[in-house]
């Protein structure tokens, strides 16, 4: 018997209903398996070098000021990063005035950022879902617990059944927003990070590409 099975075995033999197994229970373990696989893909994604590669920073920082940009070109040309996309696409411009080849790089960069932020809205759904999730299986384990005290004959089992399916299901709830909070929280700010620091280097870039001074 697998972990997974084991779970819902020893859920079952608390009395828990299969309703509240299936519609709440198991949407949570779905989220969590699926929010941690979701995390270890966009942790390989953000990896620094699969955004913004030293060898292409060093170029850029060793580019002179209208200097030659053939070494810079075949760098990004063979890098599939998101740094390299910025570069080459100002490169691609560079005949244009410098403010149109800004506003290019504006509209690149957003695809670029749109792009590192895939999967984070997947996870923040799952910060956001789980305790309410969580807190539906607490009311209907309060219900259970209320309609078995109120009853003619109070029946321990239904009661202890209730107890069960409350504690369960909010734990359930609130340890998955909790696991996916962290992940969630340290990629977000990752990206705000690397988004700074390839619009940085891009002023940079464009700073050596276009000598003259830009009126005030």
């Amino acid at each position: 018997m697998n972990p997974f099975e084991k779970v819902l075995s020893m859920l079952s033999g608390a009395g828990i209903s299969p309703w509240i197994i299936l519609l709440i229970i198991l949407p949570l373990l779905a989220s969590l398996t699926t929010g941690v696989f979701l995390s270890v893909m966009i942790f390989r994604r953000l990896r620094r070098e699969r955004v913004t590669p030293r060898e292409i920073i060093d170029a850029i920082r060793a580019l002179r000021p209208g200097g030659n940009t053939e070494t810079l070109t075949r760098l990004c040309v063979r890098n599939d990063s998101a740094l390299a996309r910025l570069v080459n696409s100002c490169l691609e411009h560079s005949s244009l005035p410098r403010g149109e080849n800004v506003e290019v790089l504006q509209t690149a960069a957003r695809t670029e950022v749109a792009r590192l932020e895939r999967g984070l809205v997947y996870l923040e759904i799952f910060v956001g879902a789980s305790p309410l999730l969580g807190l539906v299986g607490t009311v209907s384990g309060l219900i259970t617990i209320f309609a078995a005290v109120g009853s003619a004959n109070s029946d321990p089992e239904k009661i202890s059944a209730g107890i069960a399916e409350a504690l369960h299901t909010t734990v359930f709830g609130i340890g998955t927003a909790i696991v996916m909070l962290f992940p969630f929280t340290f990629f977000s700010k990752k990206v705000d990070v690397l988004a700074v620091e390839m619009e940085d280097l891009s002023m940079l870039l464009l700073k050596k590409l276009y000598t003259e001074e830009v009126p005030a």
